[in-house]
């Protein structure tokens, strides 16, 4: 099975992603993570911040309308991640300079680091397809999600 959908549930995923900058979107992936009980509420701000010291050195919009905030942090024991999507695409500092549709945010404990390496690869592996990524943006629930990546 896809790696990716292995990650994520319904409860995992803002399919219309509000926001037009990189802090309200990561803002409101992490407040999904709180909400699908990911993260405890008390480390959202410590984990927000960790995102936006990484964007910071470097973005992770790696191009073709895909971003992949993540941190590596000791505050979880396993891997989080949750899913955004916008159809109009927003402004996240890109690489190729486009908007990006496709938000996957990790979260990574520390002792994990060579899991979030892989991870990372198969998720950007996963992400690109082109017709797979214009599926994904319009999708409209988590049955559409499951079907694009069950090709």
């Amino acid at each position: 099975m896809n790696q990716l959908l292995t990650l994520l549930k319904p409860e995992t995923v803002v399919f219309e992603i509000k926001g037009s900058s990189k802090e309200e979107v990561i803002g409101q992936l992490l407040d999904k993570a709180v909400s699908a009980k990911l993260i405890e509420p008390d480390v959202r701000e410590p984990v927000y911040e960790s995102l936006l010291a990484r964007e910071k050195s470097m973005s992770t919009g790696i191009g073709s309308g895909v971003a992949i905030p993540h941190c590596s942090v000791n505050l979880v024991d396993e891997l989080k991640c949750v899913m955004g999507l916008s159809a109009k695409g927003i402004e996240f500092d890109a690489i190729d300079h486009l908007p990006v549709h496709i938000f996957i945010l990790l979260i990574v404990p520390k002792s994990k680091f060579q899991e979030h390496i892989k991870t990372l690869a198969q998720i950007a592996k996963t992400l690109n397809v082109k017709e797979d990524r214009e599926k994904l943006i319009q999708a409209k629930d988590f049955d559409e999600i499951r079907k694009t990546f069950s090709n």
